[in-house]
């Protein structure tokens, strides 16, 4: 349904029961819809992006609501791919320490981390 459509059903759904109500107040009623339609005419707080289309952005129904996570999930994609590209360091050394002579249980060793400091270990560049 679009906002023609509803607002037709509004306004027959509001005419519908017009005649059980005082005069009074159907003089009041009256009186807020033409009011109500002069601003609309007129560039009034009603008319244009502030009535029905509230939400809408470019003509293409883009709002705030679809907007705002759109940006959020590509930022974080974009990150991700990003953080998945880029060179890992702790990667590269771990795979130069698994990949020398030294046998396994020896990283177990308290003194190797002491080792590795005095030695100034770099691994290698293949």
């Amino acid at each position: 349904m679009n906002e023609s459509e509803f607002a037709v059903r509004v306004v027959a759904r509001l005419d519908q029961d017009l005649a059980n109500l005082p005069a009074p107040t159907v003089q009041k009623l009256q009186a807020a819809r033409i009011s109500a339609l002069a601003a609309c005419d007129t560039g009034g707080p009603m008319s244009g992006s502030r009535g029905f289309a509230a939400g809408r952005w470019l003509g293409f129904g883009l709002s705030a609501r679809l907007l705002v996570p759109a940006v959020i999930v590509i930022a974080s994609l974009t990150g991700l791919i990003v953080w998945q590209v880029s060179g890992h360091p702790e990667e590269e050394l771990d795979a130069g320490l698994l990949a020398g002579e030294l046998p396994i249980h020896a990283y177990t060793d308290p003194g190797f981390e002491t080792w590795l400091k005095q030695s100034n270990y770099e691994p290698s560049k293949q």
